[in-house]
């Protein structure tokens, strides 16, 4: 190869580099957002505890008030901060195309999704479990396995793909909420339906009339604050907003979300013990 051609060959990898440049800087998701002024959640207002509105038509539930402690992390201001409403299909595709700089969204970290988006660090313990009627003689989930059973589950893969496989005999139709799975069950479309264990623990709580199997499939699961693939320094911001809202300086605010949404203690801290003690 001649010096010319070397020369030709460089020019064109600089000409590359610089028309990537542009591309680099604008991936700084974390400058954008501080740029623009205000977070834009993907979120949901049809799923309490973490997402719902209330007698006033406002907005409340525990990933809206963590969304508002990330906006305060973020300017100083709890408010700066815009939920977008998403269906649990627009979720990602959402991340995707920008529509939202992450999702709160009870949204559980599996092998499937991450190849599609980031999550952080666990924010909630869950796994999947049924809600029933208070009078039902259902009281384990191998007794679901019947095709006598009709089961409710969320337009989601993974909870369709899940009572396929744990209990086939029994008949499926699945909803776009999990208020809809309920009122399903309530008017006797369906004897059971298939709930994450924090949503379903809430509505036994705040309905006399259902109760939950005091069980989980396949053990238990994490919820994960979700973002776009690819935006390193967002990716380092959020991993450690939630590493320090459950295990650090924050804690405190973490255990006052807990409390109000499902009155009891989070998990501690630490499991273990740091001066000596039995």
């Amino acid at each position: 190869m001649t010096f010319k051609s070397i020369g030709r060959w460089l020019a064109l990898a600089c000409a590359l580099l610089g028309l990537g440049m542009p591309f680099l800087a604008h991936a700084d998701k974390l400058q954008d957002v501080l740029k623009r002024g205000y977070l834009i959640v993907g979120t949901t207002s049809s799923t309490p505890p973490f997402g719902f509105k209330d007698e006033k038509g406002e907005l409340q539930g525990f990933d809206i008030d963590m969304s508002r402690l990330i906006a305060q992390a973020l300017f100083g201001d709890p408010t700066k901060v815009k939920f977008e409403l998403l269906s649990n299909e627009a979720r990602w595709p959402a991340l995707q195309n920008d529509q939202v700089d992450m999702v709160a969204q009870f949204a559980t970290i599996t092998p499937q999704r991450l190849v599609r988006v980031g999550f952080t660090p666990r924010y909630f313990d869950t796994g999947m479990t049924v809600a029933v009627p208070k009078d039902s003689k259902i009281k384990t989930l191998a007794e679901l396995n019947d095709p006598a059973i009709t089961i409710a589950t969320l337009t989601v893969p993974e909870q369709i793909d899940l009572i396929k496989r744990m209990a086939p005999k029994a008949q499926l139709v699945s909803f776009a909420t999990v208020d809809q799975q309920s009122l399903a069950m309530r008017s006797g479309r369906a004897q059971a339906f298939l709930v994450d264990l924090p949503i379903g623990m809430w509505y036994a709580a705040t309905n006399p009339d259902i109760k939950v199997v005091p069980d989980v499939y396949g053990g238990f699961q994490n919820y994960g604050i979700a973002y776009k693939l690819g935006e390193l320094s967002w990716k380092q911001f959020l991993d450690g907003f939630v590493t320090d809202l459950t295990t650090g300086y924050s804690y405190v605010a973490y255990t006052g979300l807990y409390k109000k949404y499902f009155k009891v203690n989070p998990p501690p801290q630490r499991d273990y013990k740091i001066m000596g003690g039995n």
